[in-house]
């Protein structure tokens, strides 16, 4: 017998909440569509949000207020600095890539069970893998035996 909980609802938020603006609004249910597509086929999906249209501060803090955040949080330094923020609703992940000074080169907000930056890379993990053994090797033998005797 099937339990009511166990019967998948998907919501539909068609208009805005009170005081929420309609933007935010159909960035959520986006985002709400990509993510119950990821659980049913596991294709990924992202929202570049330099590209949503009338993204305004006060729009993109009222975003960045009902996503939230979770449980996870990662930074990876590279050419640019990439903040990982898992939202509160896990499997969102709301990515900003910055430059060395500290201005925002872009943000994306990606469904996807991990972001793909921060999964390693087979090459990456070869050369990992040989740094390891060097550290573990026993050390050469040491030749103990005098060039010459003293006396």
């Amino acid at each position: 017998m099937t339990n009511l909980s166990d019967i998948p609802v998907l919501a539909e938020r068609a208009e805005p909440l009170p005081g929420e603006s309609p933007v935010v609004s159909a960035v959520l249910n986006q985002v709400m569509e990509l993510l119950a597509q990821f659980l049913a086929s596991g294709t990924a999906a992202a929202l570049d949000l330099k590209r949503v249209p009338r993204m305004d501060a006060a729009t993109y803090r009222q975003l960045k207020d009902a996503l939230s955040v979770g449980e996870v949080t990662a930074t990876v330094k590279a050419e640019v600095t990439v903040e990982i923020t898992e939202t509160q609703y896990p499997g969102v992940w709301w990515l900003t890539h910055r430059k060395e000074q500290g201005a925002i080169v872009t943000e994306v907000i990606e469904i996807t069970d991990l972001p793909v930056i921060l999964k390693s890379h087979a090459v990456d993990m070869r050369a990992g893998l040989r740094r390891l053994e060097q550290a573990l090797a026993p050390p050469p033998p040491r030749d103990d035996t005098p060039d010459r005797v003293r006396r």
